[in-house]
């Protein structure tokens, strides 16, 4: 059985003509009438009912009109999606920690989009340690993580620089007037906790759980932005974040960093995709776009 003799089974199925499918197919009758034999016998079953002039589906053939369909109509998607996929348009789907998309990327994107004005962005926050169960459901074209180390044996793994993490108070913060010394000090303290930057804050928490540290209270919300902004009104907080998220603040000194003193918390960035995924012009050019503004960067 052969692609073509479905898609010629389908036409005559939809006209009951041979003589009007042959039209269609620019096809001789002889060719439409040779490759429904053949058909017929790849199957052992007969498709049509002869009568005359003029033919029927037997219930074979409606059976056979519903998987053809089903298979032609798959044909067009993967032929639309590839299609797609050597145009300059569409979407690049991008998983990243929301202090990735915030701080480092918007000149690569700005950048990009002079050469590629057609494709759109769509970032998905909060890259965690799942990363394989993410790329193995195909949503995602690049995905950024920030950690202190990562390996992968079926993902390209790409390090782009460290990234130095700080300690951030409101000036005015008694809690926290000397260096801390080890995970101990957070004992009974307020944290401020990003989840859209769920990678580096999911190491800090396990040096909590390991030290068994009992915090006072975890305030969640939704932005490395946003603990910001908590911290600058003067919450009684403390919040681990990106040097690069606060360096204004901090040389402004409208917010303090506190001396860590403990095991490095400095974490890098990296790049991942699939080794397998196909990629499109944009996509690569995206990614080499990523890796010529870190190497300026570093």
């Amino acid at each position: 059985m052969e692609f073509r003799e479905l898609k010629t089974f389908q036409v005559v199925a939809s006209l009951l003509s041979f003589n009007k499918a042959a039209s269609v197919l620019n096809y001789a009758q002889s060719t439409v009438s040779s490759q429904i034999q053949s058909l017929e016998n790849s199957l052992g079953v007969p498709l049509f009912i002869r009568s005359g002039s003029k033919i029927s589906l037997t219930p074979s053939g409606v059976s056979l009109l519903q998987y053809s369909q089903r298979l032609i109509s798959l044909e067009n998607e993967i032929l639309s999606n590839f299609k797609s996929l050597n145009e300059t348009n569409g979407n690049l789907i991008i998983k990243t920690p929301h202090s990735m998309a915030a701080y480092y990327l918007p000149p690569v994107i700005k950048a990009f989009q002079q050469q590629f004005p057609g494709v759109g962005f769509d970032f998905d926050a909060c890259v965690g340690f799942n990363i394989n169960e993410i790329f193995n459901a195909g949503l995602i074209d690049v995905a950024f993580l920030f950690c202190d180390n990562f390996t992968d044996n079926i993902l390209i793994v790409e390090e782009l620089m460290p990234v130095n993490m700080v300690f951030v108070a409101h000036p005015e913060n008694k809690e926290f007037k000397k260096p801390l010394k080890s995970i101990r000090d957070f004992h009974n303290k307020t944290l401020l906790l990003s989840k859209n930057d769920c990678s580096y804050r999911m190491t800090f928490e396990r040096m909590l759980i390991a030290a068994n540290v009992q915090l006072a209270k975890t305030i969640e919300i939704n932005s490395p932005e946003a603990v910001k902004n908590l911290l600058l009104q003067g919450h009684n907080a403390v919040a681990l974040l990106p040097e690069i998220a606060v360096q204004k603040e901090l040389k402004k000194q409208t917010l303090k960093s506190i001396p860590w003193k403990g095991p490095d918390l400095n974490m890098k960035i990296y790049m991942i995709r699939k080794k397998d995924k196909f990629l499109t012009g944009a996509a690569r050019a995206f990614i080499d776009a990523v890796k010529q503004h870190f190497v300026r960067l570093y």
